[in-house]
């Protein structure tokens, strides 16, 4: 039954947005199934030139529950979106006092949103659009061929799979229930990978929270790391680190290092030195000691000596950063083991399991139309450019795990080279409401997760991955 649509004013102070809700698939979200078979003689399957000049419409799905249906123009598309009805829920002060406002929208991308693309000129469909998470950058859209449809399932600008044939006309897909898609392609489409389950991100949180809480007393240094007793050290040289009045003329910036450690008052870290500082708060409290400072650069890339990396390699360790995250990567996973203790072995399988080597995706979509995903490069690792549909992944199915990732860039004294000369920490995570976030810790600052792929635009990145803990106490000076 259609309802009047009224119009609503919005406000602002957003605080949180979560679906008033339809009937629901099992999946958790609204379902429009009954609305569209409602609406497909009039909306959907009606000229396109009688949908232009329709006001949108509300139609109520029979229990209780309502959908907008609008159409609008979308290049060389026109869209017809059926969006399930949203509350919105709104902070105000008023007399010295905050109240909640709570009032409604039906917006294109929320959770149960169906949309259909028409040719804007033909009127031809041409696919369907499904939002079926709390991010509207991961959706499902069905394509109608020449007498097939197809399915491509896309996270972040990454398609996850691209053209499966589904084997349904495409017309049966306008009142076909979520759940009836779903069974259909059970086994064609990867939903385990997207299946959001919040509420299991406790010690991802908290670890963050303790790290965030230390950075005031972070200062950095390139170079400077704790080694297994707490002194301040180099990690390449392996000696107690340099802070006399000779290194601080070399390097001015050595001053505010200097400073901290005759007040007592900060950690003085480098990349790899705040790297192994966040282990050792994971493996001191498990095994009563901290990460060895010697180990930690032990290599794991081997460089044929007679290559144009081996010789480089002979005056510049290339691979630096991705030794530290690996062999540190390694400790944490032993501090959890009772009955075996691993190493990092060059040059071979990496039995450990440390580095995240999977590759969910076919291609990447670029402003030109989509190239083929690089996928995991061994040695190397991803691309920055799926470095966020790859960590989404990651937290729907490596719930509890963080990552220790070294950054490949080109490096400024050899610039035919590459070279691992920064590295960073990855925390990811769903919040209650299922909306993905991940949280980057690199040199003792705090970083979202698009700023630091900004910033590392045309770097690689090489995951390890490192199981988060509640029991995290890290050095404190």
């Amino acid at each position: 039954m259609k309802l009047n649509f009224l119009p609503f004013a919005l406000v602002l102070s957003l605080a949180s947005v979560f679906p008033a809700f339809a009937s629901f698939s099992s999946y958790g979200i609204p379902d429009s199934a009954d609305v569209r078979a409602e609406l497909q003689a009039s909306w959907l399957e009606a000229p396109l030139a009688a949908v232009r000049t329709k006001d949108a419409e509300v139609y109520d799905d029979h229990a209780g529950h309502s959908f907008k249906v609008w159409g609008e123009d979308a290049g060389s598309f026109f869209k017809l979106v059926v969006a399930p009805k949203s509350s919105m829920q709104m902070d105000y002060i008023k007399g010295g006092e905050t109240r909640r406002l709570e009032t409604v929208a039906y917006k294109e991308g929320t959770a149960g949103t169906w949309v259909l693309y028409r040719d804007a000129k033909s009127g031809k469909p041409s696919k369907i659009r499904i939002y079926f998470n709390a991010d509207s950058d991961v959706y499902l859209e069905l394509r109608n061929g020449e007498n097939k449809t197809f399915a491509d399932m896309v996270l972040y600008n990454c398609y996850m799979v691209r053209s499966v044939p589904l084997g349904v006309r495409f017309k049966k897909l306008y009142s076909m229930p979520f759940d009836a898609l779903q069974s259909l392609t059970k086994k064609s489409l990867p939903w385990a990978s997207v299946n959001v389950v919040p509420g299991q991100y406790h010690p991802v949180l908290q670890m963050a929270a303790v790290i965030r809480s230390y950075l005031p007393r972070i200062v950095y240094a390139q170079d400077a790391a704790y080694n297994e007793e707490g002194k301040l050290y180099s990690v390449q040289l392996n000696e107690p680190f340099d802070l006399s009045e000779e290194a601080i003329r070399r390097d001015p910036s050595l001053e505010a290092a200097r400073h901290a450690v005759d007040a007592g008052s900060g950690l003085v870290l480098s990349a790899p030195g705040f790297i192994k500082w966040v282990a050792d708060g994971i493996v001191e409290p498990a095994t009563g000691s901290c990460t060895n400072l010697g180990k930690m650069v032990a290599p794991t890339v081997n460089y044929s000596s007679l290559g144009k990396k081996g010789v480089i390699a002979q005056s510049w360790n290339l691979s630096l950063t991705l030794d530290c995250c690996r062999n540190l990567a390694v400790d944490a996973l032993n501090s959890r083991l009772t009955k075996r203790s691993y190493t990092y072995k060059m040059g071979a399988r990496d039995e450990t399991g440390v580095d995240v080597t999977v590759e969910p995706f076919v291609s990447d979509i670029v402003e030109d139309g989509e190239l083929r995903s690089a996928g995991y490069i061994k040695d190397t690792g991803y691309s920055m450019t799926e470095l966020k549909s790859l960590l989404y992944i990651l937290a729907v199915t490596e719930s509890q795990y963080i990552y220790f990732g070294a950054i490949k860039s080109y490096s400024q004294e050899t610039a035919s080279a590459s070279v691992f000369n920064n590295c960073a920490v990855f925390l990811p995570y769903f919040d209650d409401n299922g909306r993905f976030d991940c949280i980057v810790f690199e040199q003792g600052k705090e970083y979202t997760l698009d700023a630091f792929i900004d910033l590392h635009g045309m770097s690689y990145v090489h995951l390890e991955r490192v199981k988060s803990t509640d029991y995290f106490h890290p050095l404190y000076k």
